[in-house]
């Protein structure tokens, strides 16, 4: 019997295989449904506002606790989509944070950053209707931590650059939608060289289309919906089989399953290989 996370993947797998024959089928030259790009936007009065203002809403840390409460309280439901535990999650999003706002000046590598994340968000299960509940429960834990201080052009410099993200991020999905989410790989040899130190090495079942100089993010059934990036320690074989050396630093996470809980014959899963 599939689990929940499984029935919804496989509903999501379905939908995008509609939706890429329906590409297919359209008349060239059509848009086949893709995210317009955005228009010309300059962000560079936005980052002063938001920047001078962040202490009104900070630390980030806490905002991002308080956002991710207010999402799981509005929609319960997307709680499945998240790891157990939210602490590397909340993390990642306080880098991608740092980076949107440090680099709001800078509108053409904010798209190019964060349409590569869209396409590596397809993994998670994440699609562009979340992003409408996303953006509530900012703006929901913004006004909560601004109090009497928050005013509208505060919060429309938010969601201008919220929007430029997410706008990226949906068109990486939809150009994506040829690629699997995901790909299913078995773990073909674990080594445990040192304590702690693990070499992997697994074939994916589908073509992985990996570049020198990128890294892949993995999900171990042990840990379902955590997921963490990893190097690839050389050049995938002429059979496609990949190796990882994975060391494990703190007990209960993804890097001490991959280490200590894992065997040959197991199946992981690959998200699509990014670099940096």
């Amino acid at each position: 019997m599939n689990t929940p996370s499984e029935d919804y993947h496989a509903l999501l797998a379905r939908h995008d295989a509609m939706r890429l024959r329906r590409r297919i089928l359209l008349p060239e030259g059509s848009s086949g449904g893709r995210t317009a790009a955005p228009k010309t936007y300059d962000g560079t009065a936005d980052q002063l506002l938001v920047e001078e203002f962040l202490p009104l809403v900070g630390p980030l840390d806490e905002l991002i606790a308080d956002l991710y409460r207010a999402l799981f309280d509005r929609h319960p439901y997307l709680r499945s989509l998240f790891p157990e535990s939210m602490a590397f999650q909340q993390a990642h999003l306080a880098v991608a944070f740092r980076y949107l706002i440090g680099n709001l000046h800078r509108t053409d590598a904010v798209a190019e950053r964060f349409t590569q994340l869209g396409r590596d968000h397809r993994k998670l299960g994440v699609r562009p209707a979340h992003f409408a509940a996303f953006e509530g429960a900012l703006v929901e834990a913004l006004r909560v931590r601004a109090g009497v201080r928050w005013n509208g052009a505060l919060e429309d410099a938010w969601l201008r650059m919220l929007r430029l993200a997410v706008s990226s991020m949906v068109r990486g999905e939809n150009d994506a939608i040829a690629e699997p989410p995901s790909w299913e790989a078995t773990v073909t040899a674990h080594e445990l060289r040192a304590p702690g130190l693990a070499v992997l090495r697994v074939r994916p079942k589908q073509p992985y289309p990996f570049r020198a100089g990128q890294y892949a993010s993995l999900e171990t059934p042990l840990l379902e919906q955590a997921w963490r990036p990893y190097y690839l320690a050389r050049a995938p074989h002429q059979d496609g089989e990949l190796e990882f050396h994975v060391r494990a630093r703190r007990a209960g996470g993804v890097s001490d399953a991959l280490a200590h809980g894992t065997r040959a014959g197991d199946t992981l899963r690959l998200g699509a290989p990014a670099a940096c």
